[in-house]
């Protein structure tokens, strides 16, 4: 009766058990994923491979000899400590850095000193106090020459200044002095040159077209005129018009085919 006890308390026992594994396998199953995260993320199987390693002993075993009459049935072990590795670091011989040498090609015209050009010196301007010649209407309405007295800067030709400044016109106080210009506002000098006596002033095709008519051509002209022969080297004025000698300037026919002179006025 005895006995019958004691083997159903084994077996509950064994069931026990059985029922505790099966429970821990079932809570493993389900829980394997967060476990498995749990050892990566803490580096536990790592730590424990690693103790392991360093625990593992270097040993050597070999067959022990036979066993003497006074000690048998006991076998030695010997175990042979490997000799410690060098940790020593080990000298490598190194080859000094190539240096890297970089040819550049100079271009030998660079290297020349370069002559260094003289500076152009500008000329020095001269001035001449010149005579030009504006018109003065009347209250009777005539038309009067009417001279006006100004510092010309020049460099080679005072003439060709002289006339440049008459076509440029009147300043600001001659004018209200009540003098004018009858000289066609777009005239331009292209050319000036002298020729025994005569001097030849080459105008711009504007220099043809006045709004006044016979008046205001034959006073463009006596401006033109008496300012030239204000040069003791002037003595008449050939007009040209773009290079030209016309015969007559505008419809009224003012002739201009010959040298004028302060005379022809």
């Amino acid at each position: 009766m005895a006995r019958g006890k004691k083997n159903n308390k084994t077996s509950i026992g064994c069931l026990f058990w059985i029922a505790l594994i099966l429970l821990v396998l079932v809570i493993f199953l389900f829980n394997r994923e967060t476990i498995q995260n749990v050892l990566d993320e803490t580096g536990f199987v790592d730590i424990v491979a690693r103790e392991r390693e360093e625990r593992k002993p270097e040993v050597e075993q070999r067959e022990a000899p036979e066993a003497s009459e006074d000690n048998s049935g006991v076998t030695e072990v010997e175990i042979i400590e490997s000799p410690p590795e060098d940790t020593s670091e080990t000298e490598i011989e190194t080859s000094p850095p190539e240096e890297t040498v970089i040819a550049l090609e100079v271009d030998p015209e660079t290297t020349e000193p370069k002559e260094t050009e003289p500076e152009t010196v500008k000329p020095a301007q001269k001035v001449r106090r010149s005579r030009l010649y504006f018109i003065e209407i009347q209250d009777d309405g005539n038309i009067s020459l009417k001279d006006i007295i100004r510092p010309v800067y020049y460099v080679d030709s005072p003439l060709t200044e002289t006339v440049n400044t008459l076509l440029e016109g009147l300043s600001g106080s001659e004018l209200n002095m009540g003098l004018i210009s009858l000289i066609p506002e777009q005239t331009e000098l292209l050319s000036i040159s002298i020729k025994g006596g005569t001097a030849y002033l080459n105008f711009s095709d504007g220099f043809r077209f006045n709004a006044f008519g016979v008046e205001g051509y034959n006073a463009q002209l006596k401006q033109v005129v008496y300012t030239a022969t204000e040069f003791s080297s002037v003595k008449n004025v050939q007009i040209l018009i773009e290079g030209s000698l016309n015969e007559y300037m505008g419809p009224e026919g003012v002739y201009i085919g010959e040298p004028l002179s302060r005379a022809d006025f």
